[in-house]
């Protein structure tokens, strides 16, 4: 209930405070934060050394930026209703649509491959208002209330939210009607990953985008939402990426092949935004459950 009321909190914040307001109460609120988690700020900082091959202690003042991102990315979440199609072309600028227009054209569906950097929460809500049919598989929180709340804003400008527990039956069906369905790339959350390198260290990394991409044929489009300065976003979609069970290759090593190339595209985007890059557990710890291929 505590954790409820301070998301509940938040929302009333991030609404009734002008947004620069609302901002700079976030990151005060991250600052302290900050100063307090040290076993994620550990975790921060560790991330980002191997991210970009640096002493820890050199690290200090961009982890800091991260704790800050995930202040100003709870504001716009909470501020998701009052979003309107005037602000997306005023705030966001659009990049590469036209891979996400020609992967439609092969009617089949299209894997939004993205990753917890920037705002992805924003991209799907963004995604559904720039009229496209979009559905996003999404962790479901432990506590009831908080994951109705989060529901709830996710799909009220035309996000489908299909929950982690329900997912290959509803994500066929959403590819099957040529809509978009986005999936974060980076973290493995069902301990069911393929052992891939990541930043050039063995990391368990979904392979649902590749398993799907597979079974279904819809081609694979990178699609981040970044933050561009203070109030504005750039939303990237890069080339479609086409995964293919080839002759004499068994299913493994193609999910395998694709993952790795799927971590390619993922590591681009990190390296150039690694202050953007929202993760506040040791990423390279976990791996156990993963697959070998």
């Amino acid at each position: 209930m505590f954790f409820y009321l301070l998301y509940k909190l938040g929302y009333f914040l991030s609404n009734v405070l002008p947004l620069e307001g609302a901002y700079w109460l976030a990151e005060r609120c991250s600052d302290v934060q900050y100063a307090l988690a040290v076993k994620d700020r550990e975790a921060v900082a560790q991330n980002l050394s191997i991210v970009l091959k640096k002493d820890i202690k050199e690290c200090k003042m961009l982890t800091r930026d991260v704790f800050r991102s995930f202040g100003t990315y709870l504001v716009d979440f909470f501020r998701i209703p009052r979003l309107t199609r005037e602000e997306v072309d005023k705030k966001v600028k659009v990049i590469g649509r036209e891979n996400l227009d020609s992967a439609l054209k092969k009617n089949k569906g299209v894997i939004a491959l993205t990753c917890h950097i920037g705002n992805w929460e924003m991209g799907g809500v963004v995604t559904a208002m720039l009229g496209y049919d979009i559905s996003a598989v999404v962790l479901i929180h432990k506590h009831e209330n908080i994951n109705n709340f989060f529901t709830r804003q996710r799909e009220k400008k035309g996000l489908k939210a299909i929950a982690v527990n329900s997912i290959m039956k509803r994500c066929i069906s959403a590819l099957s009607n040529n809509g978009i369905l986005a999936l974060a790339g980076d973290r493995d959350f069902t301990n069911s990953g393929v052992m891939v390198d990541f930043f050039g260290i063995p990391a368990s990394i979904p392979k649902g985008p590749a398993a799907l991409s597979l079974k279904t044929g819809a081609p694979v489009v990178p699609s981040f939402f970044i933050r561009d300065g203070r109030t504005n976003y750039k939303f990237i979609f890069g080339s479609p990426i086409e995964v293919n069970e080839k002759s004499g290759v068994s299913r493994d090593d193609a999910i395998k092949k694709a993952t790795e190339i799927f971590v390619s595209v993922m590591e681009d985007c990190i390296r150039q935004y690694p202050g953007q890059w929202l993760v506040f557990r040791r990423f390279w710890e976990d791996t156990a459950g993963a697959v070998v291929l």
